[in-house]
């Protein structure tokens, strides 16, 4: 038997924080991704959600994302009676939604966004618009919050609070008719 990372300590309270939350009823878990990339030696894990009684015309999904790279896991294994300043994970959290927001909205979202989540988080945002002969535009809208540091095991229990602040981050995009 071996002693599990923090990836997968952290990935198993993520998990069970958003799965209770879909149990209430307030989320509706949509997608999950768990990968081994045995390229970089990397994991990665992503959970969606969309909230089970919208309150847009148009779909909004939340994710979070844990990521350990092989200099996280190496540095948690090997390193961690001299420094481990590496352990960890990289937690993002995502915001989509079919549509670009108006300057204002927009602006709007980034300072709700930075209420939930405080100022010193990395907000960015990416829209995009894929064109075709034969159909209309589609365009889409990514709002991606960062940590710009690691998470690290001790700091698990903050994982249910990013569940909470992700479903009130879905909650505050105002999409206008």
């Amino acid at each position: 038997m071996f002693d599990p990372t923090a990836f997968e300590n952290m990935k198993v309270v993520l998990e069970g924080a958003v799965y209770d939350r879909d149990f209430i009823g307030d989320i509706l878990v949509i997608n999950r991704d768990d990968i081994v990339n045995l390229s970089t030696m990397s994991r990665s894990y992503k959970i969606e959600m969309e909230l089970k009684k919208p309150i847009a015309p148009i779909s909004i999904n939340g994710a979070i994302e844990l990521h350990a790279s092989l200099h996280n896991l190496s540095s948690e294994l090997l390193d961690a009676a001299i420094d481990d300043t590496h352990s960890g994970c990289t937690v993002n959290i995502f915001i989509s939604f079919p549509k670009k927001l108006d300057e204002v909205n927009a602006e709007q979202l980034l300072n709700d966004l930075e209420k939930i989540w405080g100022d010193q988080r990395i907000i960015s945002v990416t829209t995009s618009e894929t064109v075709s002969k034969k159909l209309q535009p589609i365009t889409s809208s990514i709002y991606k919050i960062s940590f710009g540091r690691l998470v690290r095991e001790e700091q698990m229990d903050d994982l249910e609070d990013m569940v909470e602040y992700l479903i009130q981050s879905i909650q505050a995009v105002k999409i206008p008719g």
